[in-house]
């Protein structure tokens, strides 16, 4: 009986602390204040929609403030011009879910907003905007609203219902009744994952019969007509086209590996069948910890120019229990590479038990309505392992920057297990080759074929330049890139403000007055390959304060990000302590030890 009364007690306890908001018993939500003013873009600013996935348009606006001194959330809405905003055309939350007070809209949303407007396709018109800021149940519109001009891309008014691609650089050659079927992933938007053949023709068809219509490729744009198009080499390729507003991306796939999650990389490569379908097998070992063994995958495809995610649709946390072939549990979704918290453990699944220490098959189909894939046992003997995976490894040779003198060889940073990397200078047409250690009874390494092997063989590089090269024994792999230029890169002006030379021992540094426009105080750092690819290197812990007299250390550390300069303007950026700007500052980038970092500070 006493138990009953006691927790009669203590529920009537809760909801009397629930419902004593205030003293005459009624709930008040956190009132929050409008947004004043409205920076960017500027009242009647004039922007031509262009089709490419990178295309966006900044927007900002003065804070908000909430009466708990909590942080708002932000809804930018849409109108027609002469509109009131009580029946908007479209509405999009600010960058972070909403948390910031700007955001980053693409062409294609806007085009979007045009297309709701009674725009047509490549047509001009003025829409509005405004804010509404949010704190709890309160809600706040802004009193001041900016006029936007947007010209409409021109894309198809009828759009077909189905596309194939035909030709004789596709998988299923010249014959039209062949011809090759994309899958849909969106409304308008039409994809393929295929075999295309350098220097040979293709186009894109409604019909696999002689009534079909025909479309082409003309650099990043859908044509109507019977145009052909070509890639300049083979490959796998990736070509996604969106007829909503006439746009084409084409990306060259360079692998697909199963990404073993607690291991932090590919344990296995699949090989491309045909028919948008990939598969392989390898031997799955599970790790143990202290709380029972560590099952979790997903897959990492490699593009020409960055590496993405592809993980579970959703976000299942479980094994497969039995699932089927055809199971949702199996649907995947492409993710960035450094997407969310915990990029190396999110929108992973679960390997069944069965597989533990075998020789496991994974496919990946990218065709059909849901891209999906399965995992079942293989047929294969497990593969050897490398001769030999050092602890450390080095750098030496005639083209290193320590020479022959091996007690002078240079050490790679240690990123995991057996995967190594180094930034350092190479003189071309001389050799090199690496190390377990400094000492003479050191073994040997050298790169053939972009592959590993031990042995006193040797390496080259074609010229003089800085390198960036990364090893992994797991599966011999060595990826190797020159770097044309290092520099510290300005969000607001987009552009590099102070080239940082390569000095040595893995470090970049430059001297120079550091004079952005608008006295803006973020900046990030920009690595541009010799092939013209862009790296942007930005905070490893994504602060949003200035550092101070006396910062933590680990303020400075830097990581690479996923994205390029204009996508990824504004985060995961630092900022400048007072006093850099306008005055003579030396900038210095390492690229050793166990963190990469960064120093930055005036000299006289």
């Amino acid at each position: 009986m006493k138990t009953k009364i006691t927790k009669v007690v203590a529920l009537f306890t809760t909801l009397a602390i629930i419902f004593s908001c205030t003293e005459d018993m009624e709930y008040r939500d956190t009132a929050v204040s409008p947004v004043n003013q409205l920076y960017e873009p500027i009242s009647g600013k004039s922007v031509e929609l262009v089709a490419s996935a990178t295309a966006s348009l900044f927007f900002e606006w003065e804070a908000a403030k909430a009466e708990d001194s909590g942080s708002p959330l932000y809804e930018i809405v849409f109108d027609k011009e002469g509109g009131n905003f009580s029946n908007p055309l479209y509405k999009v939350l600010s960058d972070n879910n909403g948390a910031r007070n700007y955001a980053t809209i693409s062409h294609k949303t806007l085009n979007k907003i045009g297309a709701a407007a009674g725009l047509n396709s490549g047509e001009t018109g003025t829409i509005i905007w405004t804010v509404i800021a949010s704190r709890g149940l309160s809600t706040a519109m802004s009193n001041v609203s900016h006029k936007l001009t947007i010209t409409r891309m021109l894309g198809f008014a009828e759009v077909p219902s189905q596309l194939f691609l035909t030709g004789e650089a596709t998988e299923g050659g010249s014959d039209i009744s062949q011809a090759v079927p994309c899958s849909s992933p969106e409304q308008e938007t039409f994809e393929i994952f295929t075999r295309l053949k350098g220097g040979k023709s293709y186009k894109l068809v409604d019909k696999t019969n002689d009534n079909a219509n025909y479309f082409y490729v003309d650099g990043n744009r859908i044509v109507e007509g019977e145009g052909e198009t070509t890639v300049e080499k083979d490959g796998i390729y990736r070509i996604t086209m969106d007829f909503s507003i006439a746009s084409v991306s084409i990306q060259e796939v360079k692998s697909v590996g199963v990404f073993f999650c607690p291991s932090n990389k590919v344990i296995f490569e699949l090989s491309y069948k045909g028919n948008g379908i990939f598969e392989g097998e390898g031997k799955v070992t599970f790790k143990q910890e202290s709380w029972g063994k560590d099952q979790r995958y997903k897959l990492l495809m490699s593009y020409s120019d960055k590496d993405m995610y592809w993980g579970t649709l959703n976000d299942v946390d479980s094994s497969p229990n039995g699932a089927g072939q055809e199971d949702s549990y199996y649907f995947i979704k492409e993710y960035g590479i450094n997407e969310g918290s915990e990029p190396q453990w999110n929108h992973k699944w679960k390997f069944d038990n069965q597989f533990d220490g075998s020789m496991t098959k994974v496919t990946v189909k990218f065709n059909g309505a849901n891209y999906t894939h399965f995992v079942s046992l293989g047929d294969g003997v497990s593969p050897e392992e490398p001769e030999t995976t050092p602890k450390n490894l080095f750098l030496t040779g005639e083209a290193s920057e320590g020479g022959n003198d091996i007690s002078k060889a240079v050490q790679y940073n240690k990123l995991g297990e057996g995967i190594f990397e180094i930034f350092t200078r190479l003189q071309g047409g001389k050799t090199y080759k690496m190390a377990s250690s400094q000492e003479a009874d050191a073994k040997f390494f050298y790169i053939e074929d972009g592959e590993i092997k031990s042995g006193d063989g040797i390496t080259t590089v074609e010229k003089d330049g800085i390198y960036r090269i990364k090893v992994d024994f797991s599966n011999k792999s060595v990826i190797t890139k020159e770097i044309k230029s290092m520099g510290l890169w300005h969000c607001w002006d987009r552009n590099v403000l102070l080239d940082l030379p390569y000095i040595g021992n893995g470090v970049f540094e430059g001297t120079g007055t550091i004079s952005p426009s608008n006295n803006d105080n973020r900046y990030k750092l920009l690595m541009v390959y010799a092939d013209d690819s862009e790296l942007i290197w930005g905070t490893k812990n994504d602060t949003d304060v200035v550092p101070g007299e006396n910062p933590d250390p680990s303020y400075f550390y830097i990581m690479e990000t996923n994205d390029d300069a204009e996508a990824g303007q504004w985060e995961r950026k630092w900022k400048f302590n007072d006093g850099i700007i306008g005055n003579n500052t030396k900038v210095r980038v390492i690229f050793t030890g166990e963190n990469y970092t960064h120093s930055i500070e005036p000299v006289n």
